[in-house]
Formats: C-alpha cells, structure tokens, sequence
C-alpha cells in the first residue's frame, strides 16, 4: 500500500518552479514538488498535480484568500499530497527548477538549508477555511453575473449565432457526444454500457485527450492547448482544435498536422462545448466539466463566467456521467448464468451418451472447451 505523506513525514522531491500554474503542468511529473505562486487554488489546477503524481505542492501565496470557498487544497489533502502555503515571493528567488528540495514540516529546504517557512494545511485547516471563505459567496456571485453580462456582449455573435466556431471533419449532428477533460476523476467503465449502446463521439479537452488514451478509447476530437497532449493524441485524432495563436503550434507543423483554429475568450473546455453545440449533437455527455455554482466560482470569475454561458448555450443536451450511465442500464447477468448452466447440462449429457463405458471427464473437458471456443466466452470460464 502507498504511504500517504503527512505533515510529520518529510518529503523530497525534484522542484518544478513557475509563477504560472499552467507552466508547471506542463513540466510537473511523478514524484515532483510543484512550486507556484496562486491565490484560491482552484480544483482542476490540483486535480491536474495530484493526476501527474506530485508529492507536494508549495504555494507562494494562500490557497485560499477567503473571498469564496475554492476546492483547490481539499482536493490535494484528500489525495495526500503535502501542501505547503503562503511561504511567501522570495521562494522564487531561493529556488530554481530542477534543484531537489524537502518539505519537512512547515518548513521547505535546500541542500539542508531552510529557504521558506508556511502553513502545512490539513483537512481540518481546509474544511475551516472554506467554512469562513462561505460568507463571501453572495458578493462573489454578484461579481461573476457582471462579467458574465460583459462576456455576452463581447461574444454574442459566437454565442448566440455560432459565427466564428470552425468545421470539423468528425460528424457531430444527431449523434452523442462524450467531453473528457483531465480533471475527471470518474471511473469511464462505468460508461461503457452507453458507449456500446450510443457509440458516442469522443472529445478530450487538453490532457483528458490522453486520459481516454490511457483507456485504451481512442479520441475522434481533440480540444485546446497542445502543449498538454501527448504525440500520439494528436496524431490519433482526426480533427485537432487549438485556440488562435497557440503556444504549441509549432510542434504541430513537426508533426505534420494541420490544426484547426478557434478565435475566443473561453477556456478549453468550454471552447471544446461551443464547438460541439454549434454541429447539433444530439446529446453531449461532460465528464470532467464543472457543473455546479461552486465548481463555476472555483474557477475565478473570468473563467466562471466562460463556464456559465456555455453550459446555457449548451442548454438541455448537457448531462454529466452519472446520469449517461443511468440512462443505459448494465446488462443484467442472470440469463448469460442460465445459458451458461444449460451449455454445461448439454455438453454432459453428449459425454454420457457418446462413450460406451460410461461418464468421461476428459471427453467432457474437450467438448466444453470447443463449445467456449466457439462461443467465444471469457477466458476465467475455463478451468
């Protein structure tokens, strides 16, 4: 069984350093500390560290401010992973990326030398602090309703006529769509009743383009920032959607594809729900997505407010895995057991009819196994 670090276990760990949270996922592996600098730590940015196996998380600032209550921190705790806060701006001056440094305590070190000093959270820490954080929620709505307002305006014409969201060469109308991002932490088997049923479409936002890899489903579409997918997600899909001017296009040139461009002020995400809306799905599954008000504030308001007008857009056709599974329920297995009894029942009796001395086990154990080979049954059937 893995140990889970706790504040009293002192943990190493190659150190992964950028102000810009998105620059150290791209750059954060297994067994890393991540070192940044985020105020109101929000889930997917955690969620993304502790999928890349991170053992800790050092924050230059608080994690939580206080203004709402941000998942970011209870989605590191409850994984294990050691978070280190408000150690202050001069880590970034202490600590370069790629020095190995330790976590002991409240205390980060290098080569044995302490360079900054914080507040290890805990459970207790983040369930208190998002217990205060809750009285802002009022004003923090109040604010994500005014730049949602702004947001409408400026993208209205996307928004509400769909000019500007590029073709793709996957057909989408009529049919089911399956979005996974890389913060979905479900288990996808739980969905493969509906993807045998639906057939669904598959887009995977930024890394959850390899997360369906990982489960062996190979993604039609692939959505956003380049730099976050692996060589062969890209190559693997049949239509790759970047945002205009994107980081990573020049590796796309390497790999000899030819992406197709998005001009817009969303998120990935909610770029991939504009682009997939626009071709008239007939029903669009978002595992991974934020889906709740408080996911939607986690987000900070630019981005919340992204969130909210494309799940409006998306209106109706927008369910979450849960409810896609619920909607194909699993094969039930009583009738395969009666096939399987009245199989074994069949083969037994031909053993005894067809041998003249009487029962034979060997002459069973054959016919029963041409009779699996034939139907082609699970192979844990056998004996």
């Amino acid at each position: 069984m893995k140990q889970v670090p706790t504040a009293a276990t002192p943990v190493t760990g190659v150190a992964r350093v950028s102000r810009v949270s998105t620059r150290v996922l791209r750059r954060v592996d297994s067994g890393d500390i991540a070192v940044l600098d985020q105020v109101d730590l929000d889930a997917a940015t955690a969620e993304e560290l502790v999928r890349r196996g991170v053992v800790a998380v050092v924050n230059a600032a608080p994690s939580t401010s206080g203004r709402y209550p941000n998942l970011g921190p209870a989605v590191l705790v409850e994984a294990g992973v050691v978070l280190l806060d408000a150690v202050g701006d001069s880590v970034f001056e202490s600590v370069s990326d790629g020095d190995e440094v330790q976590v002991d305590g409240n205390l980060l070190l290098l080569h044995d030398t302490v360079v900054a000093r914080g507040v290890v959270q805990d459970a207790d820490s983040v369930a208190a602090s998002a217990e205060h954080a809750r009285a802002g929620l009022a004003a923090q709505l109040s604010d994500l309703t005014a730049i949602t307002t702004e947001l409408l305006l400026d993208e209205r014409a996307l928004l509400l006529e769909g000019i500007g969201v590029p073709s793709l060469t996957t057909r989408l109308r009529d049919r089911h769509v399956l979005v996974v991002t890389g913060s979905y932490d479900g288990d996808l088997r739980r969905l493969s009743a509906y993807r045998r049923q639906h057939s669904p479409v598959l887009v995977g936002v930024d890394s959850g383009a390899d997360l369906l890899l990982d489960r062996r489903l190979r993604p039609d579409v692939v959505v956003g920032d380049p730099e976050t997918m692996s060589d062969k997600a890209l190559r693997t899909a049949r239509d790759v959607v970047v945002p205009l001017d994107a980081p990573g296009c020049s590796r796309l040139e390497t790999l000899g594809i030819t992406p197709v461009s998005f001009r817009t002020r969303a998120q990935s995400e909610d770029m991939a729900l504009l682009l997939v809306a626009a071709q008239e799905p007939a029903l669009v599954v978002a595992a991974g997505l934020p889906l709740s008000v408080e996911h939607l504030l986690d987000r900070g308001r630019a981005a919340g407010a992204s969130a909210l007008l494309t799940r409006l857009h998306v209106g109706e056709r927008l369910v979450s895995p849960v409810a896609a599974a619920a909607l194909v329920p699993a094969a039930a297995v009583w009738p395969a057991i009666l096939l399987l009894l009245v199989a074994l029942a069949a083969v037994a009796a031909t053993a005894l009819l067809i041998t003249p001395h009487g029962f034979d086990p060997s002459v069973l154990d054959g016919r029963w196994h041409r009779l699996l080979d034939r139907a082609s049954w699970p192979e844990s059937w056998r004996w």
